[in-house]
C-alpha cells in the first residue's frame, strides 16, 4: 500500500528477511516497517531466512531485528517509520528510553515515527495511508502525522484516542520531494 502511494517497490513477505533488510537499510532515505514489535524493547520481527530455516524452530537472532543490529549499521535515512506495536518502548535508563527507536537515531536516521502502544492493523492501515498521502505531497513529517491524527479523530469509526494517538515523531521534521525523485527516475530511464 505505501509502495503504491510513493511509487516505490517494497520488500514484503518472504523477501523481508533480516539479512535483506540489513543489506538495504544503508541505501535508502525512507524506511517503513509494518511488522510485530517486542513489548519490552520494540525490536522487530522479520521473516525467518529460508536458507537457514529447516523444520527446527528458528533462532530469534535469525529473524528479530535487534537494537545491536541497527546500531551496527550505517543509516542515511531521513525518516524511519516503525508501524509496529510498542516500537516506542525500551529500557528506562538515566539517559532516557533505550529501545529500537533510539537505535535508529543512533545509527544515523534523522527522525523516527514510533507507536507507543499496541495498534490495530485496520486502524494502522488507515492512519498510514493518510500519513503517506500527505508526506507524498511534500508536507513535513510532523504536519503529515498531525493531519493523519486529525483525520482519524474526526471519523466516526476511529475517533477513540487509542486509534489516532499512538504515533509519535522523534527527531527532525523532515520533508520529501517524491515528485522531483520521480522526474529524476524518468529522466534517468529516458537517457539510457
Amino acid at each position: 500500500m505505501i509502495g503504491k502511494i510513493l511509487n516505490i517497490a517494497p520488500i514484503t513477505g518472504r523477501q523481508a528477511t533480516k539479512r535483506e533488510v540489513l543489506k538495504r537499510l544503508s541505501s535508502v532515505s525512507l524506511v517503513h516497517f509494518a511488522a510485530h514489535g517486542c513489548v519490552e524493547t520494540g525490536e522487530i520481527a522479520l521473516t525467518p531466512d529460508p536458507d537457514r530455516t529447516s523444520t527446527v524452530p528458528t533462532e530469534k537472532e535469525d529473524y528479530i531485528l535487534t537494537i545491536r543490529d541497527v546500531l551496527n549499521g550505517q543509516l542515511r535515512a531521513k525518516l524511519v517509520v516503525l508501524s509496529c506495536c510498542h516500537s516506542g518502548r525500551g529500557e528506562i535508563k538515566a539517559e532516557g528510553v533505550v529501545g529500537i527507536a533510539r537505535a535508529f537515531m543512533g545509527a544515523g536516521a534523522r527522525s523516527v515515527v514510533v507507536s507507543l502502544w499496541a495498534i490495530d492493523d485496520k486502524v494502522t492501515l488507515e492512519f498510514m495511508k493518510c500519513f503517506y498521502r500527505h508526506l507524498a505531497e511534500s508536507k513535513p513529517a510532523s504536519e503529515s502525522l498531525n493531519l493523519a491524527m486529525r483525520s482519524l479523530r474526526e471519523s466516526d469509526q476511529f475517533r477513540d484516542i487509542k486509534h489516532w494517538a499512538p504515533f509519535l515523531l522523534i527527531g527532525d521534521d523532515v520533508t520529501f520531494d517524491f515528485i522531483a525523485k520521480e522526474r529524476e527516475n524518468l529522466n534517468t530511464k529516458s537517457n539510457k
